[in-house]
């Protein structure tokens, strides 16, 4: 039930406020890692990459793997500060502080997004 409604948290502060949406799925997550066999099933999307866009999302992937702003930039036709300011979203909707914390918090949301399913809690 707190899995459920940790998910139900995080669908209701998106698209408004992706940094608690984020928090309260990751909280979804922890929840249901600690109850065997549970799982989310429905229409809930828990999940923190969710709230990154699809540049945001491809910034950071460039970023994790050690790539500087200015070769990003030049990658993806993009100002240096276009680049910064995605960061600077990226870090706030993730929950992190900067760059060196990317590889490890973005390979985390990959593998909780593949571990659940989104919506309502089941035992399964």
């Amino acid at each position: 039930e707190a899995a459920e409604a940790a998910a139900e948290a995080a669908d209701s502060y998106r698209p408004d406020r992706p940094t608690r949406a984020a928090v309260a799925g990751e909280r979804a997550h922890a929840l249901l890692a600690r109850c065997e066999g549970a799982r989310l099933v429905g229409p809930h999307h828990t999940g923190a990459v969710a709230a990154l866009t699809a540049r945001e999302r491809q910034i950071a992937t460039l970023a994790a793997g050690a790539m500087p702003n200015r070769d990003i930039a030049t990658h993806l036709s993009l100002s240096v500060r276009t680049v910064e300011n995605h960061l600077h979203r990226v870090y706030a909707k993730l929950g992190i502080t900067g760059r060196a914390e990317l590889p490890s918090r973005l390979s985390t949301v990959d593998s909780q997004a593949g571990s659940a399913s989104p919506g309502k809690l089941r035992q399964g």
